[in-house]
């Protein structure tokens, strides 16, 4: 086997353990209200909007992209749930913020619980990849 071919092989098994990020690229989002009475999340309503969430290779951090919005947020803990396989992160946006997101890619979803109009709202974001 000729040396270049050899180390273009090497190359090209190696890039994944020199990758420095894990992306999310979402196609929706859907806005999900807390009931009170039944405790469960109802009236999904959703459209379709493109974003990509960036996490860095060590999970101190992560940014959110909507067209030219962009938000960075710092992870001050994290959960691993294997049996779930879903990653929970205790986070602070940059502008002081706080949130709970849940990287689910086994049901192909990104979720957060806020405020929105003194309404307790889960909003979910569809993954379409991840690389």
């Amino acid at each position: 086997m000729k040396p270049g071919l050899l180390i273009s092989i090497l190359i090209f098994l190696c890039l994944p353990c020199m990758r420095a990020q894990t992306s999310f690229s979402c196609t929706t989002r859907q806005y999900c209200y807390w009931n009170e009475n039944s405790k469960i999340y109802q009236n999904c309503k959703g459209y379709e909007e493109n974003s990509l969430f960036v996490v860095s290779k060590d999970e101190t951090s992560f940014t959110h992209e909507i067209g030219s919005m962009k938000t960075n947020f710092i992870i001050n803990e994290r959960q691993y749930d294997k049996e779930n396989d879903t990653w929970t992160y205790q986070v602070t946006a940059t502008e002081g913020t706080k949130f709970v997101y849940t990287f689910d890619p086994r049901n192909q979803e990104i979720r957060f619980v806020s405020k929105k109009e003194e309404k307790t709202v889960m909003q979910i974001f569809t993954i379409n990849s991840i690389y």
